[in-house]
């Protein structure tokens, strides 16, 4: 009886030191940290400048910085002869360790791209804590630390903004979706180029404006190699086999225009040899609705109507990829569209006689575009519209 009662003594005090004493601090408090959105790099007289934008945590006690109590995020910046020693060096600002893994976005500075790409990004590839999932995007005609500081708006994530008009670009076949991922694989690619989203900042009255100002081109090497507008980057999507929606406008003969919504497009190449000479035969097929036209009323029937619009779709993307192609083919060393890699997928050993001459043999390819339209809301018919280019 007295050693059971010793025994249930010696428990319950167990249990009250169990409960009553601390615990041990487990990790990184979420106060401690700089939880990165978005991430500058700027590039001049050998020093780098990083501009990051990270998340106003009130509890933090975080001193210096741009931003108020009121405002959801702050902006610092820092210098250093590397990627990484810049991105360090922002600890002795903010007195806080950086946490990378939730940065939406890196932007490179118009002076950084013109140095090697793949220096620019290495520390992003490499880094333990970083993600290769993040997006890459272009300053175009500023700096990144400008592009970061613009005044949007008092109080939201700049670079969240930035971020979705980057991937509702993608989704709408405007523009290229560019991860680090992404950049890494096709500068490893001997053939491949690479486009790089550009984003410019326009002035609204008090406030600033982004928006996507079409592609920067750079060559295997990771040198840039020029910009793109718009218009023309729009055709990279059906080169690149990446269309996912987006909207069409058409001229339907001489008689109006029309608007179309792109449901669904697919493209598929078949790759000829001829005397030396590559001749790439490329097919889209796409499926669309109707959401606007004008000028119907000059059509005798339905029939009519269906031929003019399919035709029109069809020209009109057979007049993007023409633009975008012709461009990129008189620029040396900007396969970014990768055909050198889809020839080396299709044939391994031709692709091995003409990788080393790779930035001759691109110039020289002719391209031959077959549109296969089908209308939903109007009929199940295709037709089919085909371009020569060379």
């Amino acid at each position: 009886m007295r050693k059971i009662k010793i025994v249930t003594v010696f428990l319950l005090c167990l249990f009250c030191v169990t409960l009553f004493s601390s615990c041990e601090k487990p990790g990184t408090e979420l106060s401690e940290l700089m939880i990165m959105q978005g991430i500058g790099i700027d590039f001049e007289n050998d020093i780098y400048t990083v501009t990051v934008e990270i998340l106003n945590n009130e509890q933090s006690g975080s001193p210096g910085g741009d931003g108020t109590s009121e405002n959801k995020t702050k902006i610092y910046s820092a210098k250093g002869e590397t990627v990484s020693e810049a991105l360090r060096k922002l600890t002795e600002k903010s007195g806080n360790e950086p946490l990378f893994a939730h940065n939406r976005v890196v932007v490179l500075g118009e002076k950084a791209i013109n140095r090697d790409l793949r220096d620019v990004i290495d520390f992003f590839e490499r880094d333990y804590d970083s993600r290769v999932s993040q997006l890459i995007c272009v300053a175009k005609n500023s700096s990144a630390e400008d592009l970061i500081r613009a005044e949007l708006f008092k109080d939201g994530v700049k670079c969240e903004i930035l971020e979705n008009m980057l991937e509702e670009g993608y989704n709408n076949s405007i523009i290229p979706r560019v991860r680090i991922i992404d950049a890494v694989n096709h500068l490893k690619d001997a053939t491949s180029g690479l486009c790089i989203p550009a984003v410019s900042v326009q002035k609204n009255g008090e406030n600033e404006n982004y928006f996507l100002d079409g592609c920067g081109v750079f060559g295997a090497d990771g040198k840039f190699l020029k910009y793109i507008d718009s218009a023309t980057a729009e055709g990279l999507a059906f080169l690149n086999d990446t269309v996912k929606k987006g909207y069409i406008t058409a001229h339907i003969s001489d008689k109006g225009k029309a608007t179309f919504l792109i449901n669904k497009g697919t493209t598929s190449f078949e790759i000829i040899e001829d005397d030396g000479v590559l001749k790439y035969n490329m097919k889209i097929k796409l499926s669309c609705d109707l959401d606007e036209i004008e000028g119907q009323e000059n059509f005798k029937n339905d029939t009519e109507i269906l031929n003019a619009l399919q035709k029109g779709v069809g020209e009109s993307i057979c007049k993007k990829v023409e633009n975008t192609f012709v461009s990129l083919q008189n620029t040396p060393s900007s396969d970014v569209i990768r055909f050198g890699k889809r020839l080396r997928l299709e044939n391994l050993d031709l692709y091995n006689t003409l990788a080393d001459d790779w930035g001759n043999i691109f110039p020289e390819i002719k391209l031959s575009v077959t549109v296969e339209t089908t209308i939903r809301r109007i009929g199940e018919e295709t037709f089919n519209s085909q371009k020569e280019i060379s």
